[in-house]
């Protein structure tokens, strides 16, 4: 049975690519977003465009790993590998940044249709919660940092 493994499906799928019921997806965000905004820093304390999508990416690598029972991607979570700094794009890395964000979605809903339901509540190695809470935590995440690419987006 994979009722619930569908609806996430269906939310990180809206959440992503569109029609998402809280706004903009993070697609519709990135939309027209320049190399030079990407790289646009308000303070320098603030990551910019660029780095909160490779941050994205990592997470979604993350779950990935998780998923299909991989650990070796944990130790470059909130990592300086993580959080790389980006002071400077070209459009072919741009566009390569956002290209790696949107071939890790293709994959993560690709996976997703080898799993099973009951999977959900099964525990993820090394964590102490279960599928279930790593894929509406993916979400919550996603939506989080979209915010801020939109904050980001519209200081320009």
């Amino acid at each position: 049975m994979r009722v619930e493994v569908d609806r996430i499906s269906t939310l990180l799928t809206a959440e992503y690519g569109g029609e998402a019921w809280h706004g903009p997806s993070t697609h519709e965000i990135l939309e027209e977003i320049t190399p030079e905004a990407a790289v646009f820093r308000p303070s320098p304390r603030v990551h910019n465009i660029a780095e909160l999508v490779v941050h994205l990416t990592n997470w979604r690598i993350f779950v990935l790993e998780k998923l299909t029972g991989s650990e070796s991607f944990d130790i470059i979570l909130n990592s300086e590998a993580d959080w790389s700094v980006i002071d400077e794009l070209t459009p072919e890395r741009w566009a390569e940044i956002q290209e790696n964000l949107k071939d890790t979605q293709d994959e993560l809903l690709e996976t997703l249709t080898r799993v099973h339901t009951a999977r959900l509540s099964e525990p993820v190695p090394g964590r102490r919660y279960n599928y279930y809470t790593l894929l509406h935590g993916l979400m919550h995440h996603d939506i989080y940092h979209s915010g801020q690419i939109a904050l980001l987006k519209k200081m320009q």
